[in-house]
């Protein structure tokens, strides 16, 4: 099949834009209530065909205190009153930049890829928490002057709904009058194992065993172990110390792991074999 050629099957619209690829931009993770929040205002205008959104909250940087109590600079994000309606306000945002991987942001410009950009500060934000001074105590060790942590109400009202939604059963149990399934078997056994029936192998006298092996060498001179002990019917460690007695096994070459009778017992004028063999059994 002929090729085509290069200009006829090159767009220019398949080319990435990259006019901004080298813009830094922030990646800032807020929870999941406020992502879904400022999706519907955001759909919202899309919808009403509003040219610039509606303000979503506002950015500030402030100096707030650490653990060991120095200050130090802090970004907090502030929703917007009617944004945040129901849900928390204030938000810390805590610089994850050094555990973050290197990314680029993209996006689709009326189907056409766009490189919007790399990330060059990472945010994670969390619900602020207020602090209070705590009541003067008379006789404790602690100072009077103490601060004491107040969570924020719309927050512990969300976390209260939460908590009760994943403790309500979705699943439910329903009975059914009729138990019977069709092409279902009538009764399941679970667990069982199948068991190989096997029969159980009686000791044979080894002056008896001995004669019965020799005609089975007479018929051809070479057998395998579990031949003989399904012609036998013998138990293995009886078979095996009765026919060492008379055969030896190949340990290699072509008839390897077959068993033929010892020279002895080949050789031509010797006694009969079974003779020879069953007045060893009666030497042992």
């Amino acid at each position: 099949m002929a090729s085509e050629p290069i200009d006829e099957i090159w767009h220019p619209s398949d080319a990435l834009l990259t006019e901004s690829a080298s813009r830094k931009l922030w990646l800032v993770k807020v929870p999941n209530f406020v992502a879904k929040r400022w999706k519907a205002c955001c759909d919202h205008s899309v919808q009403r065909g509003e040219p610039t959104g509606r303000k979503l909250a506002t950015l500030r940087l402030v100096q707030a205190p650490d653990e060991a109590g120095a200050a130090k600079t802090q970004y907090q994000l502030q929703l917007d009153a009617t944004v945040g309606q129901g849900i928390p306000h204030d938000y810390v945002m805590k610089n994850s930049t050094k555990f973050a991987d290197p990314m680029l942001a993209f996006s689709d410009k009326g189907g056409q890829l766009a490189a919007e950009g790399k990330v060059w500060q990472k945010f994670d934000c969390e619900v602020a928490r207020r602090t209070a001074p705590a009541a003067a105590g008379g006789g404790g060790s602690g100072a009077a002057g103490s601060a004491k942590v107040v969570l924020d109400p719309e927050y512990r009202k969300l976390s209260r709904q939460r908590h009760q939604a994943a403790a309500v059963k979705t699943r439910t149990v329903q009975y059914l009058q009729d138990t019977k399934l069709v092409g279902a078997p009538s009764t399941v056994q679970i667990g069982q194992k199948r068991k190989e029936v096997m029969e159980k192998r009686d000791r044979m006298d080894a002056s008896q065993l001995t004669s019965i092996l020799f005609r089975l060498f007479e018929k051809q001179p070479r057998w395998s172990f579990p031949q003989l002990q399904k012609d036998t019917a013998q138990p293995t460690q009886h078979l095996k110390e009765v026919i060492a007695e008379i055969a030896v096994k190949n340990p290699r070459g072509p008839y390897k792991d077959l068993w033929e009778l010892k020279k002895e017992y080949k050789a031509s004028g010797a006694e009969d074999p079974p003779a020879a063999a069953q007045q060893q059994q009666q030497q042992r």
